[in-house]
């Protein structure tokens, strides 16, 4: 693919991304290459159908997050604060419209990402709890929902970089409460 047509492609994903945290739905494809500053046909060259677009969206979040989760595994020596930067960094790669999409979606086949996405997810948990300064019994699967929950947009019209610090204060409030001493919660 020539440059320019992969940079009119990754505006094109770019664009959805946003669109669809903005709405919460799906946008419409006229709304997405007015975004991404092209024309119709540009989109439709690069996604001839609805489908092959909020594919395309969903591999690119979940790879930018998956991939940007291991390097924190790698390299962040605290689990807390690698658990705490994964998560805002999922925020902000747009995981949220993942979440919006998997149900409009005809065919999810991303059993790599799923299998990339269980082991990050293991060894971020994992390592959080392993120092015992979070609670033990945090799973894999709280973590995905917790994070499914802030990341979705609030039907409440706040513009989108309000949404997007309450969201990341709300992650914090979380992340600060499991590693709250069992004996102070109630």
């Amino acid at each position: 693919m020539r440059a320019d047509a992969q940079k009119n492609r990754r505006r094109l994903v770019e664009a959805t991304i946003e669109l669809v945290l903005e709405v919460g739905g799906e946008p419409s494809r006229d709304a997405v290459a007015e975004r991404a500053g092209v024309g119709i046909g540009t989109l439709y060259r690069h996604f001839p159908d609805r489908d092959s677009l909020l594919h395309a969206v969903a591999r690119h979040v979940l790879e930018g997050t998956i991939h940007a989760g291991e390097a924190l595994v790698e390299s962040v020596p605290d689990g807390v604060d690698a658990l705490r930067q994964y998560m805002h960094m999922a925020l902000d790669n747009g995981i949220g419209v993942v979440n919006i999409i998997h149900p409009l979606l005809e065919r999810r086949d991303w059993n790599d990402l799923r299998v990339r996405a269980g082991t990050l997810m293991k060894a971020l948990v994992r390592r959080a709890t392993q120092a015992g300064s979070l609670r033990a019994d945090l799973s894999e699967r709280d973590i995905v929902f917790a994070l499914t929950r802030f990341a979705r947009p609030l039907a409440m019209g706040l513009p989108a970089d309000e949404e997007r610090a309450l969201a990341h204060r709300h992650l914090d409030f979380y992340i600060d409460g499991l590693c709250a001493a069992p004996d102070s919660r109630d």
